[in-house]
């Protein structure tokens, strides 16, 4: 208690947090990872809205957005194509997220990467990570220069929607979920909302990942392949099963199943199953 009353309030309330998370572990243990993936989400959610204290922000009904100042065009598109596809994601999935959604917008993808440790090089748009949303101010990728079809083209082809909806399947599966399966999902709801994707479902070479490599998803050398691949592979899925399927599926990974067994409760298939009938289904 000591060392309590010698933090500020932000420290006092992360304390308090931690002390909760580990008497609830030590009463249910079986949810540890779900409660630990809560408990990380709400502090990194916090964690950015008083680190970005000093910026600029427009808030709307779901997100509050941190710019540095001077990127207030870049802000208000920001702010409203996540307000666009919020609500439609939401209905989605079911599933109703407590507080609103921190978005920071970095000048450049080098700094996001750097923010992250990630090669200068890296070309990234948008990153969701633990409860929050990164993005790259939308003029330093869109050519288009009128602000009208600037906004349209950051609608239809910029991160917002994916990166939304990463934060969904995070709430929905508690965390619980391979990282291949929720870029595959991400991709197809982003897919069905805005026609968007690197290519058809079907346009996968023969030479495909195995799932044992799948599940090193960020260290494959062919990035391009693997989104493509786990993009193909959850369309088939719901070609199967619809999308109400795949939400099922997502439900009992959110229950502590191993996504083996949510498919096998669901569709009647195990992993390897899905894997050669969507092997058969692209022939």
């Amino acid at each position: 208690m000591r060392l309590i009353n010698g933090l500020g309030p932000a420290g006092k309330a992360v304390c308090i947090c931690l002390l909760v998370s580990v008497l609830l572990l030590v009463q249910f243990p079986g949810g540890v990872r779900q409660l630990a993936n809560a408990l990380a989400r709400e502090i990194n959610r916090w964690g950015l809205l008083v680190g970005t204290l000093h910026l600029a922000s427009a808030e709307g009904e779901h997100f509050i957005v941190r710019y540095t100042p001077g990127y207030d065009r870049a802000a208000a598109m920001v702010l409203d194509t996540g307000e666009l596809f919020y609500p439609r994601i939401a209905a989605d999935f079911g599933v109703t997220i407590p507080g609103k959604v921190p978005v920071l917008i970095y000048r450049n993808m080098e700094d996001l990467n750097r923010s992250f440790g990630w090669p200068a090089d890296e070309s990234t748009m948008g990153v969701y990570w633990a409860g929050t949303i990164r993005v790259v101010a939308p003029a330093v990728w869109i050519e288009e220069a009128e602000p009208a079809r600037q906004a349209e083209v950051f609608r239809d082809v910029g991160p917002m929607a994916h990166e939304i909806t990463h934060l969904f399947v995070d709430h929905l599966t508690r965390g619980n979920c391979p990282r291949w399966f929720n870029e595959g999902v991400a991709q197809y709801e982003e897919y069905r909302l805005t026609g968007f994707s690197f290519a058809p479902p079907k346009a996968v070479p023969p030479v495909t990942y195995t799932l044992d490599e799948l599940h090193n998803f960020d260290y494959l050398p062919d990035q391009n392949l693997a989104y493509r691949q786990t993009f193909s592979m959850v369309s088939y899925l719901a070609e199967e099963a619809g999308w109400a399927g795949i939400k099922a599926v997502m439900q009992r990974l959110g229950r502590g199943e191993s996504l083996d067994e949510a498919l096998r409760a669901v569709v009647g298939w195990d992993t390897g199953t899905w894997m050669r009938k969507w092997q058969e289904w692209l022939k």
